[in-house]
C-alpha cells in the first residue's frame, strides 16, 4: 500500500447512507479502495459505514463482492425505510401513538367529569389512570433509542439470526463510528479493535453490538433519546477522567463532517501511541458530506405564542451550526491548497451534496491553476460535456440532493439512484482533478439500478479512460 486515505462520510439520515456510499462505489471500482486505512462517520453516515464494515473487508474486496454486500442496504433505503415509518419500527410507533390517544381522552373525560360533578370518585379516578397512562407512554417513549438499536440490528447488522458483535469484524481497515460523549463534549470513538475519547482513554469493544455504535452515532437529538451505556465492561485506561457511564448522541454534535479521526490522528496517536489503529499516517482526507446549507424558508410561526420562541430558537441553533461547519469546510481546504503547495501534509477532497460535478473543474481550469490540475479540471469538463444543457442538468441534480429529507423512512427508488448517482460522479470529478485519482467513463443508470434487482452479478463496472 504507497498510500493511506480516510473516507469521513457525515450528514443526516438515508441521505447521507446514500451519499457516502456512491462514493465508496467510485473508490471501489477505480481501485482506490485498497489505499483506504481508515473509514470514520457519524449520523446516517455510520449506517453505511457499519454496513461495509460487516460485509466486506473493504480493501480487499472486488466491485462484485463489494456491491453484493451493499444491495441490500440500497433496497431497504429505497423500499422499506427503517424508522417513522419502517416495519422494523412500525409496532413502537402504532403503540406509542395509542398510548398517547387513550392518555388523553380519558384525561379529557376527566377534566369534563370534573367539571360537570365536581371532584367525584370517576373524575379523580378518570385523571389518575390518564396520568398514570401518560407516565407509561412517557417512559416507552424514551426507549425509542433501544427500538432503533434492535431494529438495525434485525435489518442490517446481524451474524447468523445474532447482533453482530464489533470485535468479531477485524478488518484490514479502520472503521471508526463516532459518537458525541455530552459529559465530556468530545467525540467517543467506537471501533472493533478499541474505543477511544481524550477524557477517558483507551478502551476494549468487548460485547459492543455493532448496532449499537451505530445507533449512538446517528441518534439524532429529540428524535432519539441519548444512550447511557456502563464503561466497566470497556476497560478504559490512560485518560484524564473517570466515570462509570457513558452518555451518547450523535456524532455530528461534535463534528458533523466525522474528519476529527483522521486530521487529529498525528496528535492522538502522541497522546496514545498504543492504539491499534491499521495506519499511523493518514496521507488523503475524502470528507463525503451529505449536509447542506440552510436554504430560505418563510417562519410562519414565529408569529405564534410560545411555539414561535421554541422555532425561533431551533432556527438561531440550525444557523449557528451551518454556520461553523461552513466555516471548517473552508479551512480545511485551505490547509489541503497548503499541503499541495509545500508538497507535505494531508492533502484532501470535499465531496460536498449541493456540489455540481462541474465547480471544482470550473474553478482548476483557468490559466492560474497549476499545470497538472489544470489539464486534469479540462479533461473533467470534456468527459461531463462543455455546454449549458448539461451543467444545467448537473445543477438541478444537485439541487434536488441538498433537498432530499434528513430522514430514515424509505427514500424511493428515483431518489436512491438520483443520490447514488450525483455522488459518485462528484465524488469521481473532484477526486481527479484534486488528488488525481482515475478519471473514468461515466456510469450509466444500470450501475446503479442493478443494485435494486433480483440479480447484481451481471453488469459490468466503468474502467477508466
Amino acid at each position: 500500500m504507497g498510500q493511506h486515505i480516510g473516507v469521513a462520510i457525515s450528514g443526516g439520515g438515508h441521505r447521507a447512507t446514500l451519499w457516502g456510499l456512491g462514493t465508496l462505489l467510485y473508490l471501489v471500482d477505480s481501485g482506490k479502495h485498497q489505499e483506504v486505512a481508515a473509514v470514520s462517520s457519524v449520523s446516517g453516515g455510520s449506517i453505511t459505514n457499519g454496513v461495509v464494515a460487516q460485509q466486506v473487508d473493504l480493501p480487499r474486496t472486488d466491485p462484485e463482492e463489494f456491491d453484493a454486500g451493499v444491495a441490500p442496504l440500497v433496497r431497504h433505503v429505497a423500499k422499506t425505510g427503517l424508522f417513522f415509518w419502517g416495519p422494523a419500527t412500525n409496532a413502537y410507533v402504532i403503540s406509542l401513538l395509542a398510548g398517547l390517544s387513550v392518555g388523553v381522552a380519558v384525561f379529557v373525560s376527566g377534566v369534563v367529569l370534573l367539571f360537570l360533578d365536581g371532584l367525584s370518585w370517576p373524575a379523580g379516578i378518570a385523571l389518575l389512570v390518564a396520568l398514570a397512562v401518560l407516565a407509561v407512554v412517557a417512559r416507552w417513549f424514551e426507549r425509542r433509542s433501544d427500538v432503533v438499536d434492535r431494529a438495525l440490528a434485525s435489518t442490517h447488522f446481524s451474524t447468523d439470526g445474532r447482533p453482530t458483535r464489533m470485535a468479531d469484524l477485524q478488518r484490514s481497515v479502520d472503521h471508526v463510528i463516532c459518537a458525541t460523549e455530552l459529559q465530556s463534549g468530545q467525540h467517543l470513538y467506537l471501533t472493533p479493535r478499541f474505543l477511544y475519547s481524550y477524557a477517558l482513554g483507551t478502551g476494549e469493544p468487548a460485547a459492543m453490538n455493532l448496532s449499537t455504535a451505530v445507533q449512538a452515532s446517528a441518534c439524532l437529538p429529540g428524535a432519539f433519546s441519548p444512550r447511557r451505556l456502563p464503561t466497566a465492561p470497556h476497560r478504559f485506561s490512560g485518560g484524564v477522567r473517570t466515570a462509570s457511564e457513558v452518555l451518547l448522541t450523535d456524532g455530528g454534535v461534535y463534528d458533523n463532517m466525522a474528519d476529527q479521526w483522521l486530521i487529529g490522528l498525528a496528535g492522538r496517536l502522541q497522546r496514545a501511541p498504543q492504539l491499534p489503529v491499521v495506519a499511523r499516517e493518514v496521507d488523503e482526507v475524502v470528507v463525503v458530506n451529505a449536509s447542506s446549507p440552510v436554504a430560505w424558508s418563510p417562519m410562519k410561526r414565529a408569529r405564534l405564542v410560545l411555539a414561535g420562541e421554541l422555532a425561533t430558537l431551533l432556527r438561531v441553533n440550525s444557523v449557528m451550526y451551518q454556520v461553523t461547519t461552513a466555516r471548517r469546510r473552508y479551512a480545511l481546504i485551505r490547509e489541503w491548497e497548503d499541503a499541495v503547495r509545500d508538497q507535505r501534509g494531508q492533502r484532501g477532497a470535499l465531496v460536498h451534496i449541493a456540489q455540481s460535478p462541474y465547480d471544482v473543474a470550473d474553478r482548476y481550469s483557468g490559466s492560474d491553476a497549476p499545470v497538472d490540475r489544470k489539464e486534469r479540471a479540462r479533461a473533467v469538463v470534456a468527459l461531463l460535456g462543455d455546454d449549458e444543457v448539461a451543467r444545467t442538468r448537473w445543477r438541478e441534480r444537485a439541487d434536488a440532493s441538498r433537498s432530499v429529507a434528513t430522514v430514515l423512512r424509505r427514500l424511493g427508488r428515483e431518489t436512491t439512484l438520483d443520490l447514488l448517482e450525483h455522488s459518485y460522479v462528484l465524488t469521481m470529478c473532484n477526486l481527479h482533478v484534486l488528488l488525481g485519482h482515475p478519471l473514468m467513463q461515466l456510469p450509466n443508470r444500470e450501475r446503479f439500478a442493478r443494485l435494486l434487482g433480483p440479480s447484481i452479478r451481471k453488469a459490468t463496472t466503468p474502467t477508466p479512460n
